[in-house]
């Protein structure tokens, strides 16, 4: 067999070289995010796990993605906005999605520090259809859901059915409570304490952390895994807290075993927005996706899905949807106010002293 000529060889070599680089480069830029061989892009969304994703997968993301075939999108799950605040500061240099969730609370500090983008209104008109408070008044991510704080309890093993956040602290629930709240649903929880107590959350939250302090004995796990609601659904715990609209979710999978309470005091909103990450690459295709997840037709499929109330003005839920949502009448009544916007200073320090104060004690 002749051999081939040195230079021929080594052009050879380098050529393949090249080729073997050049496809794995082209593997991996498709794997995290990119554009395919036919010039398909791919996004990727961060959003929350379990039964949102699967929700939002459902409604959002597949319909998106028949409508506009030359895009798809990459779910990447997180547990909550810290987790996803982490990522983006660990990723700055190499964004680790194109959009991501985060509560309207934690978004201004990722805002400050130049990891979501300001939106294109040319690009993303939708955003002329939002409710005022689901608006962002700097031009970042607007909001995406709209929920609210809740009771949640076991209605095989709790007799008396609570109805007062103050039910929290009943002896009867002793050494049976679940309360994840080293995270907003524990920032939520002090506004609403310290309306109960008569304080004013913007001077003191001492009176609230020492109430939580009383109810620590009390608590049998802070963390529940998977999470607060299939503890309260398999019994590991009979009362805990967390958010309306999951709550709604689980209370028809488990055929009512779980159960949501709005407390007679009141209860506060919460919202979760939907960003652009700076210096994302397909940007045109992320606030494309944004557009649609906050349009009326995506507003309307997820909310009746996962019992979020809308953010897009033209969007009507079926009436039995929305009476167990935080755009009920009722739910609107009970509203107890929260300035997030001066929140968004004190909410590292207060999650800390539940950490330190409550959890730890």
């Amino acid at each position: 067999m002749a051999s081939v000529p040195r230079p021929l060889a080594a052009v050879a070599g380098v050529a393949a070289t090249v080729l073997l680089v050049t496809s794995c480069a082209s593997s991996a830029t498709t794997a995290s995010g990119g554009s395919d061989a036919g010039g398909k892009q791919t996004i990727s969304f961060m959003g929350f796990y379990g039964t949102f994703q699967d929700s939002f997968t459902k409604t959002v993301i597949k319909p998106f993605e028949k409508a506009n075939p030359d895009i798809s999108v990459k779910y990447v799950p997180i547990q909550n906005s810290a987790e996803v605040l982490a990522k983006l500061r660990a990723s700055k240099k190499n964004p680790a999605a194109d959009v991501a969730l985060m509560d309207s609370s934690v978004a201004p500090t990722a805002n400050k520090e130049g990891l979501f983008a300001k939106l294109d209104t040319a690009k993303v008109p939708n955003l002329a259809e939002l409710v005022e408070e689901a608006r962002s008044k700097d031009g970042y991510g607007p909001g995406l859901t709209l929920d609210s704080l809740s009771i949640l309890y076991n209605t095989e093993a709790v007799d008396k059915a609570p109805t007062s956040w103050n039910d929290l602290w009943d002896k009867a629930h002793r050494g049976r409570l679940a309360m994840p709240i080293a995270d907003t649903r524990g920032v939520a929880l002090i506004v609403a304490l310290e309306k109960v107590l008569g304080e004013d959350y913007k001077k003191d939250i001492d009176p609230a952390i020492d109430r939580l302090k009383e109810l620590a004995p009390s608590v049998e796990t802070w963390q529940p895994s998977p999470d607060v609601y299939t503890a309260v659904q398999s019994g590991e715990a009979d009362v805990a807290v967390g958010w309306n609209a999951r709550g709604q979710f689980y209370a028809d999978s488990s055929d009512g075993v779980v159960q949501p309470v709005l407390p007679e005091e009141g209860t506060v909103k919460q919202i979760n927005t939907i960003n652009l990450v700076a210096g994302s690459p397909r940007a045109d295709a992320a606030q494309k996706f944004i557009d649609y997840a906050i349009g009326a037709e995506a507003q309307k499929a997820f909310d009746e899905d996962a019992y979020y109330a809308p953010v897009n003005r033209n969007t009507e839920l079926k009436s039995e949807v929305a009476e167990r949502t935080t755009a009920s009448a009722e739910q609107q009544k009970r509203q107890i106010p929260v300035d997030w916007n001066w929140m968004t200073s004190q909410y590292t320090t207060w999650v800390d002293r539940i950490k330190r104060e409550v959890i730890g004690a």
